[in-house]
């Protein structure tokens, strides 16, 4: 499943139509005892219509980082957190509503279990 599709958002199904495709940095990862995580996913893919705010594709910017808000967490698992490095991401739907994220690498992997995403917001930098 797709993160934008799982997500709803309308602001982001209308940056990315088709969903996020290729690889994603997890940048972030904020854990919080309230049961909940908060993520930054970055993204170098280019939106399908431009935000006015953010200037220019390639030239103001060209990484969008998706901040989502992921609650009632039942598994969060990371190894070899200093080792992250782009990779794709992959949601599934579990039993009960829980939805699992994963993303991993040849030495680093990270799973998030939660039956809650919420969109927190964008911000964008030029690398």
């Amino acid at each position: 499943m797709n993160i934008i599709k799982l997500l709803d958002n309308k602001f982001l199904q209308s940056l990315f139509p088709n969903g996020i495709d290729g690889d994603v940095l997890i940048g972030q990862i904020y854990l919080d005892v309230a049961d909940q995580v908060l993520l930054s996913i970055h993204t170098s893919q280019s939106p399908d219509k431009p935000v006015a705010k953010w200037g220019d594709w390639d030239k103001d910017y060209n990484v969008i980082v998706i901040n989502v808000l992921a609650q009632f967490i039942s598994r969060v698992e990371v190894n070899n957190w200093q080792n992250i490095k782009k990779s794709p991401l992959f949601i599934y739907a579990k039993e009960n509503g829980v939805y699992s994220l994963s993303s991993k690498g040849s030495d680093w992997d990270l799973t998030i279990d939660f039956k809650c995403l919420t969109f927190q917001r964008c911000d964008v930098y030029i690398k």
